[in-house]
């Protein structure tokens, strides 16, 4: 699946440094987030119709799934609402993946965890704190798209209305450390 987001969107959420691995495997976490935070409340055919579109040019998205997917400003019931949109919600998810997963290596050895004499490796408590806050940030940017989408549902014939958002996660925290 085409990846919505790059590095360069993530930067204007959450500072990652720059470097080849980093860079290399974010679009990984992207594609993830799409299938397995994303696609489940989104539906296979509306998210099915923005990678279709966005797989072309980027003149060939529609103007409705551009705003589903940069969020901003609509109108309801002559009120006037914001929205982070679709992006804000997969870099969140993308950025909880990362974060959970960027510690370690895998290798031919084994799985292996990067240390050197100038860096002190986080504990997998605050590893997992990271990611819960990174997941329930795109959990609520979620809740914002589904009640835009709700909203406008006659601007998005594929939206199942009738979709309900997941319940949220359950995440266990380590204790100790």
């Amino acid at each position: 699946m085409i990846a919505f987001v790059t590095k360069d969107d993530l930067d204007g959420y959450k500072h990652v440094a720059d470097s080849v691995g980093n860079d290399d495997k974010w679009p990984q976490f992207v594609s993830e987030a799409q299938l397995f935070d994303v696609k489940p409340w989104l539906g296979d055919e509306l998210l099915n119709e923005i990678s279709q579109q966005f797989s072309g040019s980027p003149s060939a998205v529609s103007d409705e799934n551009l705003k589903l997917l940069n969020g901003g400003t609509y109108t309801y019931n002559s009120k006037t609402y914001m929205f982070q949109g679709l992006k804000a919600s997969i870099i969140y998810y993308a950025f909880a993946r990362f974060t959970n997963r960027t510690p370690y290596n895998y290798t031919a050895a084994g799985i292996v965890s990067k240390q050197s004499d100038f860096s002190d490796p986080v504990s997998d408590k605050v590893i997992q704190r990271l990611e819960t806050e990174a997941n329930l940030m795109g959990e609520a940017v979620r809740d914002e798209v589904v009640l835009f989408l709700n909203r406008n549902s006659e601007d998005y014939p594929l939206w199942n209305k009738d979709c309900r958002s997941p319940q949220r996660r359950v995440t266990f925290t380590p204790m100790g450390d």
